[in-house]
């Protein structure tokens, strides 16, 4: 049996050795997917780490597309992308991150599809850029994806399969600012009174809006609850897993990969949170469907359901719509209007630091120096002399156009 590592095509077998195993492409005489599989380099020596094991991959990869029977003249931009980039970049983030980057890099492959590797150049490049801007995307949405693009034709040159990046020659879309749209306190309380609590899926969509208000958790954090993490005696809530969309709604799967290591926390409830989700407890275990808290069928909430349903009843409450992320944004925003410390913000977001809170909420956070202008212009007598005790001798362009508007009136 072999165990994985963090490289593609490299894995450790039982007997201690690391194994090469990789696709080289399919030989375009017979049809057939060209293969290397071995434990040693080419001098016979066996690999020592999964690292020379992996270097090894990358050189004979970088030989055979540059030499071989399917040379990297005719490689596409989608073969490239599906044999090689899409399972390496898979080992290097998180598997919710993964996912919430595919369709983005779907939308690279498919825009660029069999084009071939070799012929993009700068103005191809270029002109996706353009395609990019044109698709209406935020700010910060547009530089990610350009970003993403550009890190696919370096991999390219890492493996040898493109001697340069013609994307490091054009100019990076700049960042900008991701504004997250949110609810006030006042919108909040106005589109739960157009949600009947009779109707029990009405009654769900009451206690989802209510739950991510008042916690702040992350759209997946939420989505993976269930009531073994709500402790009703203490008062707490316990984020500590994600749901991972796999495909299908069917095939979600909860994990307990975290965004960052401060994501799991736990979190106190207040009383109206805790009466809200106790009825909702009730209901759901009276129809058999108490798995997790956020369900109406057994099965987790997905976060198109819950986008649709925002979207749905901020029309019939004649608020302006969010994003499932906006309710936690609303939640970061009410505590600031309260006072709360940053420090417990940050905890209670499941930040690193308070920096981080910072970076994200700061702009929220109220002028924190009105008091001292305040009392600047308490402390300050401002007076001025009746005239003049010095003879003006500015330049002539002064003298001419503000001194005579200054004279005084005969």
């Amino acid at each position: 049996m072999a165990t994985k590592t963090k490289y593609s095509g490299i894995t450790k077998l039982d007997s201690g050795l690391f194994q090469v195993q990789i696709s080289l492409g399919t030989d375009p005489v017979t049809g057939k997917r060209n293969r290397l599989k071995t434990t040693t380099n080419d001098t016979g020596k066996p690999f020592e780490s999964a690292v020379e094991a992996n270097r090894y991959a990358t050189i004979a990869k970088a030989k055979y597309f540059k030499t071989g029977a399917y040379s990297a003249s005719k490689m596409t931009f989608e073969q490239f992308f599906d044999e090689e980039y899409l399972p390496w970049y898979k080992t290097t983030v998180k598997a919710q991150t993964f996912e919430s980057r595919v369709p983005m890099l779907n939308a690279i492959k498919s825009y660029f599809g069999k084009r071939k590797l070799k012929d993009i150049d700068v103005k191809i490049v270029n002109d996706f850029q353009i395609w990019v801007k044109n698709k209406g995307f935020a700010q910060s949405y547009s530089s990610q994806f350009f970003s993403n693009f550009k890190r696919i034709l370096q991999h390219a040159v890492q493996l040898g399969y493109l001697v340069g990046n013609p994307a490091n020659k054009v100019k990076a879309l700049p960042k900008g600012r991701a504004v997250v749209d949110f609810w006030t306190k006042k919108e909040f309380e106005k589109v739960l009174s157009v949600i009947c609590l009779d109707d029990f899926y009405e009654h769900l969509m009451y206690v989802m809006i209510v739950l991510y208000f008042a916690t702040g958790a992350r759209v997946n954090e939420a989505t993976a609850l269930s009531w073994e993490d709500i402790d009703f005696n203490k008062k707490t809530l316990h984020i500590w897993k994600n749901i991972i969309p796999t495909g299908k709604r069917e095939c979600w799967k909860p994990t307990h990969e975290m965004k960052t290591k401060n994501a799991e926390r736990t979190i106190s409830l207040d009383d109206e949170t805790l009466k809200v989700l106790k009825a909702w407890h009730t209901r759901q275990h009276e129809a058999g469907v108490d798995r997790y808290v956020l369900t109406y069928d057994g099965l987790p909430m997905s976060k198109c359901t819950i986008n649709r349903n925002l979207k749905k009843y901020a029309e019939l409450a004649g608020v302006h719509p969010i994003q499932p992320k906006g309710l936690r944004h609303s939640h970061a925003s009410h505590l600031i209007q309260m006072g709360t410390d940053i420090l417990k913000l940050s905890r209670r977001l499941g930040h690193s630091s308070g920096e981080i809170t910072l970076r994200h909420y700061g702009h929220l956070y109220p002028n924190p120096d009105q008091d001292v202008a305040k009392k600047m212009g308490e402390d300050f007598n401002f007076t001025s002399a009746k005239e003049t005790k010095r003879k003006f001798n500015g330049n002539q362009s002064v003298k001419m156009n503000v001194v005579p508007r200054l004279s005084p009136k005969n």
